[in-house]
């Protein structure tokens, strides 16, 4: 019922040797711990480099059996929708073809579906219920490294269910990236521009985003892993310690977290929790909270924003929970939630500017105030209903070359707006952008008809206001949905 390393090896192989043009099988540079290769995929239509990459990671932890064979799937459903021309369908949930010919036109999706090959050989031919790697750990009788506490965030800081004991089944290994295994996740890392990271794992229904060592706040920036006072092998000595976030990144892991909780509803009515990391318990060392640490502790490496989904929920015995009988209503709700993160993984502003433009002095100007929305909670409002237009919108646009043209002239007139802070919005560009947003609400589905109302009612209130103040208007009120007077759209 579950594949073989073996097997999940040649799915993987077959689908790049009969589709080379849409997906490519390599190996990763270093070998397990006990000598197997061990292999990625990487998912790519059409043309162009500069794009925003996502790479989704199963089986870090032996027992759950489940996820490499889900990731394997969604490969294969990417590719044969993209081919056909045919909807995934996913239960309740229906992802058209346009959407997947989006993802794979525009971001580079990289798969790793099977971290540790040893310990799930180890769990299928020996021992079920087994979690680590198959490292020989010296001195002790115990085997194997707990991966996914093996990474450089907080390293060896004995936080809630962290070990320094060779015997514990959440033990930290012996140093920081002891392991081949976890090494190979760092330099997909290390190799591409990675903007969204996913590790599947089992179970519990949750979707959790950082942080995992302690409590998350927004209003300290002093307060950051990089300056905490730590020692191996002990907890945090501060109880009341709480790491930093910026509120644009909160909302970012919340909004995206909340589409992901949704997707996977939609197929057969589960509700997976999104919450922090430290909600299931406290962590350190974990594969997706490094992933988001890395540019905090570096400012050179590129931003990722990293997700631990817990697939599936407790079925009355830890090894059916871990690996059930029937996996395919699981695997099948998750795709559907890993499909919304892909989604939102696209960046219409980026997307624009490069596919249709051919450069970025545009996007920098719109990023620019993008960031600058995100001081306030009114403006963070803004950002969220865009990211929630965005994806369903730039697929429409992208098949429509007049709308396409139209989104080209906008897109270069609000760049040339932003970069100068006295610029005046002309009514004609008011005007322009107005009648492009009807043609949205014409052509684009209906659901989308009220939040674009709502940019339409604002926008016709700019023409004639600078940079400035547009911008001062958007961060002072919130968007509002016009059906419902007072209500917040989101």
């Amino acid at each position: 019922m579950y594949r073989t390393v073996s097997q999940l090896d040649a799915a993987g192989s077959a689908l790049a040797a009969v589709h080379p043009q849409l997906c490519t099988q390599f190996s990763l540079p270093e070998s397990s711990v006990q000598g197997r290769p061990v292999h990625a995929l990487r998912l790519h239509a059409g043309g162009g480099n500069n794009r925003r990459g996502v790479l989704l990671v199963g089986g870090t932890h032996a027992r759950e059996l489940m996820n490499p064979d889900l990731l394997i799937e969604l490969a294969v459903d990417l590719v044969a929708s993209y081919l056909t021309g045919n909807d995934v369908v996913l239960g309740g949930r229906i992802w058209p073809a346009a959407d997947i010919k989006l993802i794979l036109e525009t971001l580079d999706v990289y798969l790793l579906p099977c971290v540790n090959p040893d310990g799930r050989h180890y769990v299928m031919t020996v021992d079920n219920l087994w979690r680590k790697n198959r490292r020989d750990n010296p001195g002790t009788a115990c085997d194997g490294v707990d991966l996914n506490r093996n990474a450089d965030l907080l390293w060896g800081v004995t936080e809630g269910q962290t070990s320094c004991d060779p015997c514990s089944e959440v033990y930290c290994g012996p140093s920081v990236f002891s392991e081949p295994e976890t090494r190979n996740v760092q330099y997909l890392f290390d190799s591409h521009g990675i903007d969204c990271f996913a590790d599947v794992h089992s179970y519990s229904e949750l979707v959790l985003h950082p942080w995992g060592h302690a409590p998350t706040q927004e209003t300290d920036p002093t307060k950051r892993f990089t300056t905490l006072p730590t020692t191996a092998c002990q907890p945090i000595t501060d109880p009341s310690y709480a790491e930093y976030i910026t509120p644009q990144d909160l909302m970012r892991f919340e909004g995206v977290g909340d589409r992901i909780v949704q997707a996977i509803a939609d197929v057969r009515g589960r509700k997976y929790t999104r919450e922090f990391g430290l909600g299931l318990y406290p962590t350190t060392g974990t594969l997706s909270d490094y992933a988001y640490a890395r540019h905090i502790a570096d400012v050179g490496q590129h931003k990722t924003y990293g997700f631990t989904l817990e697939t599936g929920p407790w079925q009355g015995s830890v090894a059916e929970s871990f690996h059930p009988a029937n996996p395919e209503p699981v695997k099948r709700e998750v795709e559907s939630g890993l499909l919304a993160l892909l989604q939102q993984s696209i960046c219409a502003i980026e997307l624009i500017g490069w596919k249709l433009l051919d450069r970025d002095t545009e996007v920098r100007a719109l990023r620019r105030v993008r960031d600058e929305l995100g001081g306030t909670e009114e403006g963070r409002g803004w950002i969220a209903l865009f990211e929630q237009l965005q994806a369903p919108l730039v697929s429409l646009v992208l098949e429509d070359p007049q709308l396409a043209g139209r989104a080209a002239r906008l897109v270069t007139a609000a760049g040339a707006q932003l970069a100068s802070e006295g610029a005046i919005l002309a009514p004609e560009t008011a005007y322009e952008a107005l009648q492009f947003v009807d043609a949205l609400a014409e052509h684009g589905r209906a659901e989308l008809r009220p939040d674009l109302q709502v940019v339409r009612e604002r926008l016709g209130a700019f023409a004639g206001l600078s940079t400035a103040e547009i911008v001062h208007e958007l961060m002072e009120r919130g968007p509002v949905d016009a059906s419902v007077p007072g209500r917040p759209a989101l």
